[in-house]
């Protein structure tokens, strides 16, 4: 080995003397490369400067509101749902998400494709690669020989495929597939809360629109008066307990205003993001013309609104994808076992001239298996167990929830619609005694001050009233969204906002005609007042106005007694005067048309006090015809969950006859978007005998 080393180190030795200037030039260049590494590691935190914070605000507000429609004239409550689908910023985010989520998947389809690299490299060194040779024997070689040049460049392109890395990728491509289906159905649910908020908010801002110029001249008119109450308190032109009683009241009803007041202020801000508009912009909405509000019967079939929720829900639809991943990652594991084979073809080229040949074709095949990872294969079968009992249970809850929000929502809008009754009704009785106490003879401060009150109360029940109908409208827009209907088709979003709109109100007036109807009218049955006797002319006559008060109360149609199909006779009597007062009976006669069949009777007591003025003949008359209304004309509920009672019949044997009779409904194909042609089958459950369905 001496003699190797010996003739070694000779060649270094004279190969390094004329080489010193290049080893120089090499460590200098190391240096400099070093050097220039440690640079790059020192990177600090550099905050946004005031200009920079400035251009960005700039650009963000331009962004915010550029491409858009201008918005031209009142607002329409379905221009609104156009514009918030169209523009709305937190929408728009969730299509981009899809986006990318779809440009993912696009970019793991080329994970499927076989490898092609083109590989091109230089190689230099600072002295010649010689070396000694020997012999089998262990004789070495005297001259030093080399068969690399110190400098030389390569250049190969290959074809290369792995069993495992395709079936891997096949599966990742899977699962970014269905977590794109995923997306879509966020985006999906995104588009019906945006719906629901938009209808909440337009309500809110029509009633804040019509009431809040009212109300705030109402306010100052009721500070005024506070102010006023303290000077009559000071003055005692009043007894003070009543004085601080009406001022209190005024105090309570301007708080009670004011809260309201609240609600409808900021719902015009709330309305204006929905629709991506200027926070500050002075919008209008094209409200009805009348304030008048029409309430509408809940009539669809829940049951079959339920297994259409179950089937259109889009959270229904996310756990189904999401069973899919769960399998598809399972698949992805079992893969991950085989063995991983790999092929190899490439074409190569070294400008090495030492090399007979420059340029060849290499060719492999390699077969790898981790034994170690076969014995996880139990592991890995009751990991996919366990997952796919917990996505099934997943599943099950999120349809349980479903359901129960399906019922909810319609039992909602029933007990919303009576909550606006009550308070529809409050406003008319309120309004009727601003009218009473604004046209009264008498003129005094505390009447002034009473009329102070009742205009403030009334427009509390209006305000009360208004949100009430928005919260009607709200449980409607949430029966919708719980059932999972679609306020218009993707591919129609693009549509210029008009377009859109007219698409949008078309499509919720058609899903308003088959989930509600108009309540039922009156049964008109003509009734006449017969005779009445036991009393004066003049009594006779007020009786007969009383009674004729409460029939035109309740829309009963008065006619002569020629053409009545009932005729109320009533006959009074008065006991003797006692103490100022005196007991009073009418008994009242249900006949038949012109016959004297008698139908039925009734008899009214009450006590009156001495002398009997003609209001309280006019209020013995209106009790006795009280006692009988409901004989003439049953009146119409008009709480609508007492005369819907049984739709919302919660029955297990009607609910599994209603997913029975839908089985097609559960298992065909997803519920096409257009209207016209799925929502019949829901309305199919409402035709009676002799109706087409």
């Amino acid at each position: 080995m001496e003699i190797i080393r010996q003739p070694a180190r000779a060649v270094n030795d004279a190969q390094s003397g004329g080489c010193a200037a290049p080893l120089r030039a090499w460590l200098a260049l190391e240096f400099a490369a070093f050097s220039f590494m440690l640079a790059g590691c020192a990177v600090f935190p550099a905050p946004l400067d005031s200009d920079a914070r400035a251009r960005i605000a700039l650009d963000s507000h331009t962004a915010l509101f550029e491409g858009q429609e201008p918005l031209a004239g009142p607002l329409t409550l379905a221009a609104a749902m156009a514009r918030a689908i169209k523009y709305q910023a937190e929408y728009r985010l969730r299509q981009m998400e899809q986006a990318a989520s779809e440009a993912q998947l696009d970019v793991a389809r080329f994970d499927l494709l076989p490898r092609l690299t083109a590989n091109a490299g230089y190689t230099t060194r600072n002295n010649e690669a010689f070396g000694f040779g020997f012999t089998p024997g262990g004789q070495a070689a005297t001259n030093p020989s080399a068969s690399t040049e110190r400098t030389h460049n390569t250049q190969s392109l290959g074809f290369s495929w792995n069993l495992l890395d395709f079936g891997v990728s096949y599966f990742r491509a899977r699962q970014l597939a269905d977590q794109s289906l995923i997306l879509e159905e966020r985006r999906r649910k995104a588009v019906q809360t945006l719906v629901h908020d938009v209808r909440v908010a337009w309500w809110r801002v029509e009633a804040a629109q019509r009431l809040l110029p009212a109300a705030d001249a109402l306010l100052a008119e009721i500070d005024r008066a506070s102010e006023r109450t303290r000077v009559i308190e000071a003055r005692k032109l009043l007894p003070p307990q009543q004085t601080a009683t009406l001022r209190r009241a005024l105090l309570d009803l301007a708080q009670q205003i004011s809260f309201r007041r609240q609600e409808l202020a900021q719902s015009r801000v709330e309305l204006a993001a929905l629709v991506n508009l200027p926070p500050g912009s002075d919008y209008r909405v094209a409200g009805p013309a009348s304030d008048a509000r029409e309430v509408l019967d809940f009539t669809a079939d829940i049951g079959k609104l339920e297994a259409l929720a179950l089937r259109e829900r889009p959270e229904i639809a996310e756990e189904a994808y999401r069973v899919r991943i769960s399998a598809d990652e399972a698949r992805k594991a079992l893969v991950g076992l085989l063995p991983g084979v790999t092929f190899d073809l490439a074409r190569n080229y070294d400008s090495n001239r030492f090399l007979v040949n420059n340029t060849w074709t290499s060719a492999g095949l390699t077969v790898a298996l981790n034994l170690v990872r076969i014995f996880s294969l139990p592991a890995l079968n009751r990991s996919e167990e366990a997952q796919r009992k917990a996505d099934t249970a997943r599943r099950l809850a999120m349809a349980m929830a479903i359901v129960a929000q399906t019922r909810i929502a319609a039992v909602r809008y029933e007990l919303v619609a009576d909550e606006f009754l009550v308070w529809d009704e409050a406003a008319r009785d309120d309004d009727l005694i601003v009218t009473y106490l604004a046209s009264s003879a008498q003129a005094g401060i505390d009447t002034e001050l009473e009329l102070i009150r009742s205009r403030a109360r009334a427009m509390a029940s209006r305000m009360n009233r208004d949100l009430s109908y928005a919260n009607l409208q709200a449980s409607a827009a949430r029966l919708y969204h719980s059932v999972g209907f679609d306020a218009a088709p993707r591919e129609d979003e693009s549509k210029a906002v008009a377009e859109l709109a007219r698409l949008v109100e078309a499509r919720f007036a058609e899903l308003e005609r088959i989930n509600f109807t108009r309540p039922p009218a009156l049964a008109e049955i003509p009734v006449a007042i017969g005779e009445v006797r036991g009393v004066p002319a003049h009594a006779a006559a007020m009786l007969r106005e009383g009674a004729k008060r409460v029939l035109d109360a309740a829309k009963i149609r008065i006619v002569d007694a020629a053409a009545a199909e009932l005729r109320l006779d009533l006959e009074a009597a008065l006991d003797d005067p006692r103490e100022g007062r005196r007991g009073a009976r009418v008994a009242v006669t249900l006949a038949r048309g012109g016959s004297s069949t008698v139908s039925g009777t009734a008899e009214f007591k009450t006590t009156m006090s001495e002398p009997v003025d003609d209001e309280q003949w006019r209020a013995l008359g209106e009790g006795a015809a009280y006692r009988v209304l409901e004989r003439l004309a049953p009146l119409r509920v008009r709480r609508s969950s007492l005369r819907l009672a049984e739709s919302l019949d919660a029955g297990a044997a009607r609910r599994v006859a209603a997913v029975e009779d839908d089985g097609a409904l559960l298992e065909g194909p997803p519920l096409a978007l257009r209207p016209e042609s799925v929502l019949q089958t829901v309305a199919s459950g409402r035709a009676g005998p002799g109706e087409e369905k």
